[in-house]
């Protein structure tokens, strides 16, 4: 198949944006051009732009730069470079340290969940839900609380497209109608509660991650056993994600 005419200017930007598929979290301008072949002034013309537009960002200590937290929103799947990862996983450490269970960072793409953090607790058991591993929005903590937050002509596009709603625990939501109260008592709450939806057992509790303008860019959960949660505790966890998911939100 013909590439047809390419746009010099385009594929290099492109390319700088995926040197960062390496171990490289943070560039500077020099390196860039040295990696790519490029005059420093032309690589500097090129991250400008990058960063004008939110595709790379600057770190103000040393001016080397880093992935944008609009490749996210672009439904680009920006995982451990991420500014939004990087930002969120002390609080999601402190999350997994004090309940020794599991944490997620997950984010919306093609009326999915996908997840771009995960960290394992002491505690923890064996869940679907590895970086960049994909679930269904209606049944898990993550995509209520993504689904409850989006805005409304989008949210009930992705609620046509999903399809039957397999019952994947004994308190899955399986149809429209239920979800749509489900959503609304998590946009009156602040946060989403699973029981035993996803699957037999598992309980999670998941709040939102805002970004600057007050869209909704991600949601953190935590799971576990429904049996290592006493009721009694529920509301600890369900304050302390609260809280972490405003800290994130802050941070962004």
């Amino acid at each position: 198949m013909s590439e047809g005419r390419i746009i010099q200017s385009v594929a290099r930007a492109l390319s700088i944006l995926e040197l960062f598929e390496s171990s490289s979290t943070e560039l500077s301008v020099t390196e860039i051009a040295n990696r790519l072949d490029l005059s420093k002034s032309t690589a500097f013309g090129l991250i400008n732009t990058l960063n004008h537009k939110g595709y790379l960002e600057q770190n103000p200590r040393d001016s080397r730069y880093s992935l944008g937290l609009k490749l996210l929103r672009l439904g680009g799947l920006v995982r451990k470079h991420s500014i939004l990862c990087r930002k969120a996983r002390p609080f999601l450490e402190q999350l997994v340290n004090e309940f020794s269970e599991t944490v997620h960072l997950a984010v919306e793409k093609n009326g999915l969940v996908v997840y771009i953090e995960k960290i394992r607790g002491d505690k923890a058991i064996f869940m679907q839900s590895d970086v960049g591993a994909e679930n269904p929005m209606y049944c898990t903590g993550v995509g209520k609380c993504l689904l409850a937050y989006m805005p409304e002509e989008r949210r009930e596009r992705i609620m046509r497209q999903m399809g039957p709603m397999e019952r994947r625990g004994p308190n899955t939501i399986t149809n429209l109608d239920d979800l749509r109260s489900e959503l609304a008592n998590i946009r009156v709450k602040g946060y989403c509660f699973d029981d035993e939806e996803y699957a037999p057992g598992l309980i999670c509790v998941a709040a939102p991650v805002c970004s600057v303008g007050g869209g909704v860019v991600a949601a953190v959960s935590l799971s576990g056993a429904k049996a290592g949660i006493p009721s009694k505790k529920l509301a600890e966890v369900t304050g302390r994600v609260v809280e972490v998911a405003g800290k994130i939100s802050e941070l962004l």
